[in-house]
């Protein structure tokens, strides 16, 4: 019976798994960092919290809303900001 040698496997797999928290950090700092940009010049932001559409303006202040079919928003309530 052949005996794979472990010790390798989890070395290329701890250095894969130390790659891959580094990948997820830097592009976590991207995604905050062009989220800043955006709100400093003035537009919202989109994303869902529990699958409700949020929109999220410059000034901190968040909205549920509804995209009709012509492509504009209804604003539902404005919802706590995180």
């Amino acid at each position: 019976m052949m005996q794979e040698n472990t010790e390798s496997s989890n070395g290329k797999q701890s250095e894969f798994s130390v790659w891959g928290k580094e990948l997820s950090r830097l592009a976590q700092e991207g995604v905050k960092k062009e989220i800043s940009k955006h709100k400093v010049a003035g537009r919202p932001i989109f994303y869902s919290r529990a699958s409700v559409p949020i929109m999220e303006l410059s000034d901190g202040r968040c909205f549920e809303y509804q995209l009709r079919p012509d492509g504009t928003r209804e604003i539902i309530r404005e919802v706590k900001s995180k």
